[in-house]
């Protein structure tokens, strides 16, 4: 029973940090039709980098492969593999890319750590103006058998020290961190800001850039994109 109500409030959120179905992010459908070299050459033109050749030919071939009742929006797909960065299974440890996009899984790798990488991929979209300093995370109020609980990040930024609250679903992401964050680069930083989307299942993805870009990359690409206030 606790654990129908803890993916219940799980769905919740992601709706909440999607703005819609979790099976489709695109408005209209349009961008399902381009090829994954269509979107390459889209994405870089909005300084989205990291799309090779082989990356493109994989990824074509695994959509082929699909069952044709399997929903897959191919910009989110090729977002998740420029943005999901580099893991080390065996140490338990996580580098970002610096490719202008940063994904995640909402049910965390490394769930110890889970806000301290969510800070340095966000860190990754712009070191220079999202240098994010001291990150220290606080676990304490855990409950790791239940999975219940309360959690803290804290972290320097703009010679201010700032802290966010998430509450612990088992190993799932709290959006209210990713929304208080956004508020905070919001007010502290210049005009841009973050904006999240989603491949419809469990990735969200992530962008630091002012509305303008947003506008015409959602125009582009047919992803909505959405900020969380």
């Amino acid at each position: 029973m606790i654990m129908k109500r803890i993916l219940t409030l799980v769905v919740s959120a992601l709706l909440s940090l999607t703005g819609y179905s979790l099976k489709s992010n695109s408005l209209g459908g349009e961008a399902m039709q381009k090829t994954y070299k269509e979107l390459a050459e889209i994405f870089d033109k909005y300084d989205i980098k990291g799309t090779t050749d082989q990356m493109i030919d994989d990824l074509e071939q695994d959509y082929r492969a699909m069952p044709p009742e399997v929903e897959l929006n191919k910009a989110a797909t090729l977002l998740t593999v420029l943005g999901q960065g580099e893991y080390d299974y065996e140490n338990m440890t996580w580098t970002p890319y610096a490719n202008g996009v940063y994904t995640f899984d909402v049910e965390f790798f490394n769930v110890e750590k889970m806000y301290t990488d969510f800070l340095i991929g966000v860190s990754s979209l712009d070191e220079e103006e999202l240098d994010f300093k001291n990150i220290q995370e606080d676990t304490r109020q855990v409950n790791w058998e239940e999975g219940t609980g309360k959690r803290t990040v804290s972290f320097e930024w703009k010679h201010r020290q700032f802290t966010l609250e998430a509450e612990v679903y088992d190993d799932w992401f709290d959006v209210n961190v990713a929304n208080e964050l956004n508020k905070i680069i919001k007010g502290y930083g210049n005009e841009k800001q973050l904006f999240f989307t989603s491949d419809g299942y469990q990735e969200g993805i992530v962008f630091y850039r002012d509305k303008e870009w947003a506008e015409g990359f959602q125009l582009e690409t047919g992803l909505e994109l959405v900020e969380f206030n």
